[in-house]
């Protein structure tokens, strides 16, 4: 316990925070480089643009959800820079692939591939917890969690630039890019003084399953809209203004301005949460403050999809400030996954992190599948009209969480 206090007292700490945003945000310029090379792979493909975009969006969104699979049998918590390699060579190795692959469902087993590496979240909020005392666990996520919007924006703006030296070398190119992030993870991260020992020890005493907790699914559904918001208008929102008629320099700086504020997000959000808990003494009280950040945040994304869909075609205005507003709903993921460990015990942060991480991720393996079959079916307004929906059923949740007990609690 001493060797964890004093790695919660080290200025490493704030290093290791970097180094995880680091690796974050390259890993999620996979998230737009395949959008903006889609016109370009399906032309190589010889087949039509919108299937190649579905296949290859939906396989990457559903492996954001099967990733949570592979650690939820607690096996990476001991083993925690196990699975970011794991995680780091499911994303790269396809990257390198994807130009030269003519099958389009060899193409999305690799973009369902590298879906797989939102694992390091779970990892990450496991390993920076033992880095940082309760009240700093929010802002030292919110440099992952801000990493994946701002990853996703470097990926549009940096394949936009580089594909006048052709879509296949854009793409090595972001590989590289990817390569540089996780050689500065493997060489600079390392895991607190005494914590994998913890674990060790905490897990021999404790035999509990996260599974039959009302809290674990609670929570694991909570994140909903935000989730949804998130993995469906990365890929639809450039769609949704063409669309509304706007032009492509527009729709680049729309994106652009979604990913940097879905960064600056994050670090507003965990900076009001840590605020928030920075008095409470008991678990209990922390996770209860860290769900009225969660609570606005689900309002957000109602409000900002509002916006969007009744203001967005009547000026490029009101669109940024709708798209805005509703990726600021961020705000919810450094608490969220900050919330962990004053909600599980030691024995099953690991497991619980990851089994919160498959019930939230549900959204982001459906959320596109749905979606593409409402817009091509219904129009934008049912899109836009379920994402107000489910911001309704995350308030729901937010005061069902408030009202629950935890594992700790109990």
């Amino acid at each position: 316990m001493k060797k964890m206090m004093s790695s919660q007292n080290s200025n490493y700490r704030w290093i290791m925070a970097v180094i995880t945003g680091v690796v974050t945000a390259t890993s999620f310029i996979s998230l737009t480089s395949f959008g903006v090379a889609v016109p370009f792979i399906a032309k190589f493909m010889k087949m039509n643009t919108n299937v190649v975009s579905t296949f290859g969006v939906d396989a990457f969104s559903i492996g954001l959800f099967a990733a949570f699979f592979v650690g939820s049998n607690g096996f990476f918590d001991t083993k925690i820079k196990l699975g970011v390699i794991v995680a780091q060579l499911l994303l790269i190795v396809p990257q390198v692939l994807i130009p030269n692959v003519s099958s389009l469902w060899l193409l999305t087993i690799l973009r369902f591939s590298q879906g797989l590496v939102i694992m390091v979240l779970a990892l990450f909020s496991v390993q920076l917890a033992g880095w940082f005392k309760p009240s700093e666990r929010a802002i030292s996520l919110s440099f992952t969690m801000g990493a994946i919007p701002l990853g996703g924006a470097i990926g549009g703006v940096l394949a936009s630039h580089l594909l006048i030296l052709g879509w296949q070398r854009m793409y090595y190119a972001s590989a590289l890019t990817m390569v540089m992030g996780a050689f500065i993870y493997f060489v600079f991260a390392r895991n607190p003084k005494g914590f994998e020992e913890k674990i060790s020890i905490s897990k021999q005493k404790v035999h509990e399953t996260v599974w039959n907790k009302k809290i674990t699914w609670i929570m694991g559904f909570l994140p909903a809209p935000v989730a949804w918001s998130l993995f469906s208008l990365g890929g639809f929102l450039p769609n949704f203004g063409y669309h509304l008629g706007y032009k492509a320099s527009q729709v680049g700086n729309l994106m652009l301005v979604w990913g940097i504020v879905g960064a600056i997000s994050c670090f507003v959000g965990a900076l009001i949460g840590d605020r928030m808990v920075k008095n409470k003494k008991s678990d209990i009280e922390i996770f209860r403050a860290r769900l009225d950040v969660m609570m606005m945040a689900n309002i957000l994304a109602g409000i900002g999809a509002l916006i969007m869909i009744f203001l967005g075609s009547s000026s490029f205005i009101w669109l940024i400030t709708g798209a805005s507003i509703n990726t600021f709903s961020q705000i919810l993921a450094p608490n969220y996954w900050a919330s962990l460990s004053n909600v599980f015990p030691t024995a099953l942060m690991g497991t619980g992190a990851f089994a919160m991480g498959l019930l939230s991720n549900v959204p982001s393996a459906v959320g596109p599948l749905i979606s593409s079959f409402m817009i091509d079916k219904i129009g934008w307004d049912g899109f836009f009209a379920l994402i107000v929906l489910l911001s309704g059923v995350g308030v729901i949740l937010n005061i069902l969480a408030a009202h629950s007990k935890t594992p700790l609690s109990e």
